[in-house]
């Protein structure tokens, strides 16, 4: 695994992304609220990983603003609001469904909140992946969002798609299906500034 991570870490590098391993989820927090500014607002999509560090709470605790559509008691058209505003956001705070050793980072996605603003609108991009999500390349990467990944999130928010009931991708034209659009960062797009933390754990789905 070491000699995957490194692997990683070195094509991410050369791709114009700034990436680093980070042993432990607790080190990758407080790292990443080191690369915060206090007064930034901070954009939070969908993801699962950001909750397990628990950035978002911190984020808020020390008086950071925050674009979290996640947050209990939002109406619809607040959801709406706050999805919006991670588009324009100082920071963005995701993860991604999977980065393989040959330097891409690959997330699809059911609105397009998630994977918008990691192409243009932030200033600053903020990935933190699990180890779980290492992939050998793009090929592999795309099974494991579309038979690991995608069901078990389907699965979570109690969705009607054939994905929950077979564990594996039927390329379905579900109204709730949470795989729509794809996206392949291939390069760190040239006015944006891409973060990259490989986190020594599993994390997210």
């Amino acid at each position: 695994m070491e000699e995957r991570i490194e692997k990683t870490i070195q094509a991410l590098n050369r791709h114009r992304f700034k990436a680093e391993f980070v042993a432990s989820k607790d080190q990758a927090a407080k790292l990443i609220l080191e690369r915060i500014p206090r007064a930034a607002r901070v954009g939070i999509p969908g993801s699962r990983t950001v909750r397990e560090l628990g950035l978002d709470r911190a984020l808020r605790e020390r008086g950071n603003v925050t674009y979290d559509h996640w947050l209990q008691g939002l109406s619809k058209a607040d959801i709406l609001k706050m999805r919006k505003a991670q588009l324009t956001c100082d920071a963005l705070l995701t993860s991604a469904n999977a980065v393989t050793e040959t330097g891409e980072i690959l997330n699809m996605d059911g609105v397009g909140n998630r994977i918008a603003p990691t192409i243009f609108g932030p200033p600053k991009v903020i990935f933190v992946i699990g180890i779980n999500k290492l992939t050998p390349d793009l090929a592999a990467a795309r099974t494991r969002i579309m038979n690991l990944a995608a069901p078990r999130r389907a699965s979570e928010l109690d969705l009607e798609v054939p994905c929950v009931k077979t564990g594996e991708c039927n390329d379905c034209n579900s109204p709730d299906r949470v795989c729509r659009a794809e996206l392949v960062l291939h390069r760190a797009p040239s006015l944006t500034e891409i973060e990259v933390y490989i986190v020594g754990e599993d994390l997210g789905n």
